[in-house]
């Protein structure tokens, strides 16, 4: 057997290497994620499937291609339609006659019970593969500053896309040419250490946690509903960076996500309370740089603008 994994941002390599370690098999990484393999994998699901699957998708085709048997998909996020994600990749697979079989891994304590049901290493192997990978995702996680040189620009929104400098075309990047300082409110040990987070048991280093506690009450009191994804994130995140005087927020979403879309008026309506300007990005298949340059062109020198009349 040789197990193929689709990235996740730029920790695929970290997680390959961990397990690699434990799971007595060979660990198969695509090449990095590019438009290639987002077309790739939008080619063989419907065009209303969300961007995430394509582009996982589209690093399973290619780690087969590179002679993966089977492949391992995360299977999370509680109403966020990922947790199906590998059933419409599988039959993706069957229809285009590759024999290969893609396994979900939940997150949390049912993950070494899922990574033994494909490789069927010992119990001790497979929780040292998932904690050694915990940790390894924890460590390798770089402490960002909670501020910086004006202006101050929150990132917001589904985590895959905040994550993936080629599904959210370098947004990051563009920004910081562009003279913002740029904070990431989702990073992956987010998403891996959430419930730990959420309890209190452990702390964000890259954010002022009172004022993230107090972020998340309020949101709360704004939408008292668990919408799924990382939506309820999306608009505590806004309050969050509200409170700490951040000139703006842009808000990510692959298409057609419905936590996120859901909530970007809601993220409009805390960004202007907080007077703060928000951007909204959908990304899809057909998302082009030209358009996405010239939005953000306008929107720091608003900010700028905005920053000099104030002075």
């Amino acid at each position: 057997m040789k197990l193929g994994i689709p990235h996740m941002g730029n920790y695929s390599q970290i997680i390959a290497g961990e397990l690699s370690k434990w799971l007595k098999t060979d660990i198969i990484l695509p090449p990095p994620s590019s438009v290639r393999s987002i077309e790739l994998g939008a080619r063989h699901l419907n065009e209303l499937v969300c961007l995430p699957a394509k582009t996982t998708l589209g690093n399973m085709i290619e780690a087969a291609d590179m002679g993966a048997t089977d492949m391992l998909m995360f299977d999370s996020c509680g109403l966020c339609r990922m947790k199906a994600y590998w059933i419409i990749q599988q039959r993706a697979f069957d229809r285009m006659g590759y024999q290969v079989r893609v396994h979900p891994v939940r997150l949390g304590l049912s993950s070494p019970a899922d990574i033994r049901r494909v490789t069927s290493i010992s119990w001790l192997r497979a929780w040292g593969a998932f904690i050694s990978t915990l940790r390894a995702v924890a460590k390798a996680e770089p402490v960002q500053p909670t501020s910086g040189p004006r202006p101050q620009i929150g990132i917001v929104g589904e985590i895959f896309t905040v994550l993936d400098d080629a599904v959210n075309h370098r947004l990051f990047h563009k920004l910081r040419k562009l003279g913002c300082f740029v904070h990431n409110s989702i990073p992956l040990s987010y998403f891996v250490f959430k419930q730990l987070y959420q309890h209190g048991w452990m702390k964000r280093k890259d954010m002022d946690n009172e004022k993230l506690k107090l972020a998340e009450k309020l949101a709360h009191h704004i939408f008292p509903k668990n919408i799924g994804g990382h939506g309820n994130e999306s608009i505590a995140h806004t309050i969050y960076y509200g409170l700490m005087g951040y000139d703006g927020v842009v808000h990510c979403a692959p298409f057609p996500c419905m936590p996120e879309f859901t909530v970007s008026s809601i993220v409009d309506d805390v960004a202007r309370e907080y007077k703060m300007a928000a951007l909204h990005f959908t990304f899809d298949v057909h998302t082009a740089d030209a358009g996405m340059i010239t939005r953000l062109e306008a929107f720091v020198d608003m900010l700028q603008r905005k920053q000099k009349q104030n002075l």
